[in-house]
């Protein structure tokens, strides 16, 4: 073999020293299982907070009140009417809802269920209640769909007359299309004769709050349960809700002041949202999950580029050699680059197949639907078409381990790439 030969395959064969990398793949391996458990928490979280709500929330108020007095020749319809007018009066208020309980409102963190039935099939359908003839549907935003009554005259609709409104996906979770207007079905209640309702409307999906994925809904009328009166104020277009609070938030409590309530706390409704889920602890579960995995993260850079350092130092020589036979720089970059990636992706691999194994024994399945305790989920409700890819193993766990395997590989190129510009210069 000549020289000139011998100079080539010099300069062309990737670089040596795979043995001095068993080190840094074992530490691959464990790395993906543990980031596995790290950053499945907080991938979910940050899919479901990132979901529409479905309604525009961010121009709505939310306003507890509390009474001054008590007047029982007041009707109730009165009472409400009287607040409604005072409020709208103003030009930045475009809708208000008076509602006498806050319970299975929007906003409202425990979904309550109604048992119904549909051609011998039985459903457990998430329901919200709304006050008749109170503007809930407009106040909220709450949009029909074609071929549904407006939203003012859905607000109409009065319980005695047995008519719901649902959701789209609870309309197709029903009946399997958005076109039900008119159609029946079965509400089986508890200890109490079915009854049958009559679909007045479908609107778009909307979720209660930003930690349920549940959009099969159903709207029912009903009577008020307490004598506490909440009120929520949607105001006019291109209004910032906070601003408008410290701006004219005194004037519209006054506003709300009555001879028997006046307006006792006043927010946002995005502040009512994160208060409730703060009272249920959402908002800890998912900074510490959060918080966790950008910890993982910083650590897990600092030990690959503190390992891939040691590993490439060994190598100094070896680029030494490489250089003076006339490898260029570039080169050796893309072998030590390509190494990396090649090791990252072995190792997350076999990584995720050992936590495949650990994540499928705690599948079960009921009645058709997959139930797991191994991975993180956030399911809570019973209709099949509201999960999501959270809610459903294999999506799941290839969506987590796609991004698992993104984080290493990038973590590993990145740690590769410091030590090894340093080197080859």
């Amino acid at each position: 073999m000549n020289n000139k030969e011998n100079t080539s395959r010099i300069k062309y064969l990737p670089l040596k020293g795979a043995g001095g990398s068993l080190w840094l793949f074992l530490e691959l391996v464990v790395i993906t299982v543990v980031a596995w458990v790290v950053f499945d928490p907080a991938i979910v979280n940050i899919y479901n907070y990132n979901l529409p709500m479905g309604y525009d929330h961010e121009r709505l108020l939310y306003a507890q009140t509390e009474y001054i007095s008590h007047y029982p020749e007041v009707s109730d319809e009165e009472k409400k009417l009287q607040i409604i007018r005072q409020l709208k009066s103003m030009d930045e208020v475009e809708n208000v809802y008076i509602h006498t309980n806050r319970y299975r409102e929007p906003g409202y963190y425990y979904p309550n269920y109604e048992q119904v039935s549909l051609e011998q099939d039985t459903l457990y359908l998430a329901y919200i209640s709304f006050l008749p003839n109170a503007n809930f549907f407009e106040t909220y935003g709450i949009k029909p769909l074609p071929g549904s009554p407006s939203a003012e005259e859905l607000s109409t609709i009065d319980e005695r007359s047995n008519q719901v409104v649902l959701t789209r996906q609870a309309a197709i979770t029903l009946f399997g299309t958005e076109n039900v207007v008119g159609r029946h079905f079965q509400n089986l209640g508890y200890d109490q004769e079915p009854t049958q309702m009559t679909i007045a409307g479908v609107v778009e999906d909307i979720r209660s709050t930003p930690a349920r994925s549940i959009r099969s809904l159903i709207f029912t009328p009903s009577k008020p349960e307490t004598t506490d009166i909440f009120i929520i104020i949607r105001l006019r277009d291109g209004i910032n809700s906070s601003r408008f609070i410290e701006e004219h938030g005194r004037e519209l409590i006054a506003k709300g002041k009555t001879n028997f309530c006046r307006i006792s706390q006043l927010t946002t409704f995005d502040d009512h949202l994160q208060e409730m889920e703060l009272d249920a602890g959402r908002p800890q579960e998912v900074n510490r999950s959060l918080a966790l995995a950008l910890f993982f993260l910083l650590n897990l850079c600092l030990a690959v580029i503190g390992t891939v350092w040691l590993q490439a130092k060994r190598r100094t020589e070896e680029c030494g050699v490489r250089r003076a036979y006339g490898a260029t720089k570039p080169r050796l970059l893309l072998s030590f680059l390509a190494e990396g990636a090649l090791m990252a992706t072995i190792a997350c691999v076999i990584g995720c197949v050992i936590f495949l194994n650990y994540a499928y024994s705690g599948l079960e399945i009921d009645n058709g639907i997959e139930y797991f305790t191994t991975m993180y989920g956030t399911c809570d409700h019973l209709s099949y078409s509201d999960r999501t890819w959270v809610e459903f193993f294999w999506p799941h766990f290839l969506i987590v381990s796609g991004v698992v395997y993104i984080i290493i590989l990038c973590t590993v190129l990145i740690g590769t790439a410091i030590p090894a510009l340093k080197i080859i210069n």
